[in-house]
């Protein structure tokens, strides 16, 4: 038989068939794709736009399909996925809300799949107030996860990174020596060291000029700042035994064309901030920031014969692309830095060699590109994002006899893919390369390696309903000096009610100390170091958690947080001062732990007065001197009350705070002698603050004046034998309270032109 006739009797016998088939199969078949086309999640983003224009992701929008119960939580990228109510009708309304933002109503037609909404910011002097408020907790986060606005950065000085936290009720500022001038920051009771330092997620804050890292960020430079606690997220890597801290430069897509801010203060310190972003197309954005601060003055207080802080130089700059289309994101990113800190005995640097010079020098340059390519599509990815980072730097300082140089370069590279298998389920996976080659040296004695780290990671986010959320992370990396290193950690967020949200979270972490580099500060004296022979990581498991929960007092809201955290290593690097007065010893214990627990309340006491009460306890133990001590020259009790009023135009906004501070511990200096000996215990002290901000309505100009440390308290000797540096007894390192006497300073900010969007 011709082929042809076999075709034609084929499709005759399919033609039959099909109409043999009865008429309520077929309507039973399309309505059962209209059906699924219908029950299809509507997923979208949620976006908010403030007053300046700005548009910028709104984590925690809360979406309702109304006159149901079905609801969803925007993510912390504004994305989010609501399941479609079961119900009949071509259109659904679905209501949209997130705190500062109007609330939106939408009507959504069935055969809608995507849905980007943007929420218009409330009224102008409202959303001053919103910002204006302390650091508020990510509601949808599971990691617990502390937010700081660049309106709040800009509630006090805030000249650099090292002094944006003087607000906060988690992290605390103090200067790590009497000399140097470098700051240290604690979390949940331990040194910054323990928390992981990134700069827009890459980990940067890190390396031998760590110590002065916080200082070459200008706040003027920062969007906002991000602080999560307890085991920090596997992406980051194996680091972060205390948390991380993520901090957000400007984007130039973003923000103005020219924006300006002049600082000085009495004393003399002055600096000069400004950042340019231009749009070169609707794709192309370009932005640079320039920073220069400079004090040169020699001021002695407290007239022990030293400076009581230093004369110093600073110019750092970044330079930024950023390019977008639909699908696809480069961000390229150069950052130098540059700092000159001068110190000793007053007349030092005038008199020739007749007393005690103190100097360091950092150098540092940063560099990093971001890839995203989204709307991939594919079984293994929706998107993914690839990091490059590059960083050289080098410290050297001089004490007197005593030098310290310091050189590192490392390589980071990382590729992320994220994939959403189900509206409740979230995969984000990768692998990571990590080189890092630092050199340190303290006098003669030199310590150098080389880490060649490659990793793989996963961390799955399930989310069955709104009430809870789990976030499980695991990586697995291999060094080339200490072999497998597996990091597991888990975080936890459960809603008991729409008011009362609880977090936990779980995890290991190591880290390789850098001995000298790490510990300059306890090297600031004329004690014999010891410095233990091996080089091997810090070990150390953290658990914890906290609950938030919201109570309305007539028309007040009253938010209320609580937390405790357990940080328990299995080893440590420890500063021992309490082995002999005339030693400092680094060197490894096998015991130690640090407790740290967290009690605020902020509300609104009137109208447009923000008020935020802390109370902070610290119950940190290191194996020093053969047992275990409580950790010195930490206050281990701290009351924070943080206040913000806005006048009813905007234009004012005035911002108190003090800081109580307990007594605590010194080691040990009674085998000096009486002249040269501190107490066993400091006192408690309060420091006390003030800040005005006037922005007159429509204009781009803004004023702030402020002082600092009202009450002029002062550590009343910060240096022993400071009449005898070259003496055995010398020691600038036991530092416990403020060195920086009563400062009232002024500035203005300018903003010239719209902020892209």
């Amino acid at each position: 038989m011709p082929s042809g006739a076999r075709r034609g009797i084929h499709v005759d016998v399919i033609y039959r068939t099909i109409v043999a088939i009865p008429m309520k199969t077929y309507l039973l078949a399309i309505a059962l794709v209209i059906v699924d086309l219908f029950s299809q999640p509507l997923v979208g983003t949620v976006r908010g736009r403030a007053p300046d224009g700005s548009l910028s992701p709104v984590p925690g929008a809360r979406l309702l399909w109304k006159g149901t119960d079905r609801e969803a939580i925007a993510r912390s990228d504004g994305s989010f996925s609501i399941e479609r109510p079961n119900r009949s009708g071509t259109a659904d309304t679905l209501v949209v809300r997130a705190v500062g933002y109007r609330s939106d109503t939408l009507v959504v037609e069935r055969t809608a799949h995507h849905l980007n909404i943007v929420l218009n910011a409330e009224y102008v002097t409202r959303s001053v107030k919103v910002e204006g408020e302390a650091t508020a907790i990510a509601a949808a986060e599971p990691i617990r996860t502390e937010l700081v606005t660049r309106r709040q950065l800009e509630q006090s000085a805030c000249c650099t990174l090292a002094e944006s936290f003087e607000r906060s009720s988690s992290v605390e500022v103090q200067l790590s020596d009497a000399v140097l001038g470098a700051k240290t920051i604690r979390l949940l009771g331990l040194r910054g060291i323990y928390t992981a330092g990134l700069i827009e997620a890459i980990p940067l804050l890190r390396g031998v000029t760590g110590a002065f890292a916080l200082d070459d960020i200008p706040g003027p430079f920062l969007d906002c700042i991000s602080i999560s606690k307890g085991a920090a997220s596997v992406l980051a890597g194996y680091e972060g035994i205390t948390g991380q801290i993520n901090v957000e430069f400007k984007k130039p897509c973003r923000d103005v064309p020219l924006f300006a801010n002049v600082f000085a203060n009495h004393l003399g310190r002055a600096e000069l901030n400004l950042t340019s972003a231009q749009e070169l197309s609707s794709d192309l954005h370009t932005m640079v920031m320039v920073h220069g601060r400079m004090f040169q003055r020699e001021i002695d207080a407290n007239g022990d014969g030293f400076m009581d802080m230093p004369r110093f130089g600073n110019a750092n700059g970044i330079a930024r692309l950023y390019w977008q289309d639909d699908d696809h994101e480069l961000q390229v990113v150069l950052r130098p830095t540059w700092g000159n800190y001068r110190s000793g005995t007053m007349g030092a640097w005038a008199n020739g060699n007749s007393g005690v010079r103190i100097e360091t020098t950092t150098e540092r340059f940063d560099s990093y590109t971001k890839l995203a390519l989204n709307g991939l599509g594919t079984t293994i990815a929706d998107r993914i994002g690839i990091q490059l980072a590059m960083s050289t730097q080098r410290l050297s300082t001089r004490i007197g006899e005593r030098t310290i140089d310091a050189q590192e370069r490392l390589l980071y590279a990382k590729a992320i893919a994220a994939i959403e298998p189900s509206g409740a389920l979230k995969l984000l996976w990768g692998g990571s390369l990590f080189y890092d080659a630092p050199s340190e040296q303290l006098d003669s004695n030199v310590r150098k390696r080389t880490e060649m780290v490659p990793g793989i990671f996963a961390e799955a986010t399930w989310a069955p309903t709104t009430a809870i959320s789990a976030t499980v992370g695991l990586r697995y990396d291999w060094h080339n000096m200490f072999g497998t290193q597996v990091t597991p950690r888990m975080h936890i967020k459960y809603s008991l009610s729409e008011l009362v949200t609880l977090r936990l979270s779980a995890g290991t972490g190591m880290r390789v100390p850098l001995m000298i580099a790490d510990n300059t500060a306890a090297l600031v004296n004329n004690r014999r170091v010891i410095l233990d022979s091996s080089v091997l990581p810090e070990r150390a498991v953290n658990i914890g958690g906290g609950i938030t929960a919201i109570l309305t007092v007539g028309d007040r809201v009253i938010t209320l947080d609580g937390e405790f955290y357990h940080t328990q290593f299995l080893r440590q690097l420890v500063t021992d001062f309490d082995r002999s007065v005339r030693e400092v010893a680094i060197v490894y214990a096998n015991r130690g732990y640090a407790n740290s627990a967290l009690v605020q309340v902020a509300t609104t006491i009137l109208p447009r007065l923000d008020l935020t009460v802390a109370y902070r306890l610290l119950d940190t133990y290191a194996e020093t001197g053969g047992m275990l001590r409580l950790q010195p020259l930490v206050s281990p009790h701290r009351v924070l009350v943080a206040t913000s009023w806005t006048s009813s135009n905007g234009e004012w906004e005035i911002n108190p705070l003090a800081v109580w501070y307990s007594s605590g511990r010194i080691p040990s200096t009674v085998e000096n002698p009486v002249e040269y000996r501190f107490a066993e215990r400091f006192p408690d002290y309060v420091r006390v603050s003030l800040q005005v901000n006037w922005r007159p309505t429509s204009s781009p100009w803004e004023f702030y004046v402020g002082v600092e440390n009202i009450a002029n308290v002062l550590q009343p000797v910060a240096v022993i034998a400071a009449d005898m540096p070259r003496s055995p007894y010398f020691d600038a390192s036991l530092v416990w309270g403020p060195l920086e006497q009563r400062t009232v300073y002024a500035g203005v900010r300018l903003r010239v032109g719209q902020p892209f969007e």
